[in-house]
């Protein structure tokens, strides 16, 4: 018997690839405000990764995984970004939709949301 994988997956509001990140990189510094991705934006700064966004990451009893509008699952079908799920195996719930993610301007406002929708998971 298979012991159930959970992770949690979030997808960008954006595209992969290198030419891609640099025109991010860019947009996030002259027009922040127009930037499309929330969950970018709150999660990246200049440098990176905010440390705190990754320390809170490493502390879930999950793998994460981050995926682009362009890699995500064909079966997710159109999907508002960006989004997270919890997936068990081939089975994806999600959990925090876009205008959720759009609402949490702040990365302690993002974690303080990520908290109360995966408290339900954490413990499984």
């Amino acid at each position: 018997m298979s012991q159930v994988q959970r992770e949690l997956c979030f997808i960008y509001n954006a595209q992969s690839g290198v030419a891609h990140a640099l025109m991010d990189y860019v947009h996030k510094i002259v027009s922040p405000q127009t930037y499309a991705c929330s969950l970018c934006s709150v999660t990246y700064g200049n440098l990176g990764m905010h440390r705190q966004w990754a320390s809170y990451l490493r502390g879930l009893p999950f793998k994460t995984r981050f995926l682009y509008e362009d890699t995500q699952p064909e079966h997710l079908g159109a999907l508002k970004l960006p989004a997270a799920f919890v997936v068990d195996n081939e089975n994806w719930v999600q959990v925090i939709e876009a205008a959720e993610m759009d609402a949490a301007k702040t990365l302690d406002a993002l974690i303080a949301l990520c908290d109360s929708k995966l408290g339900a998971y954490k413990d499984v």
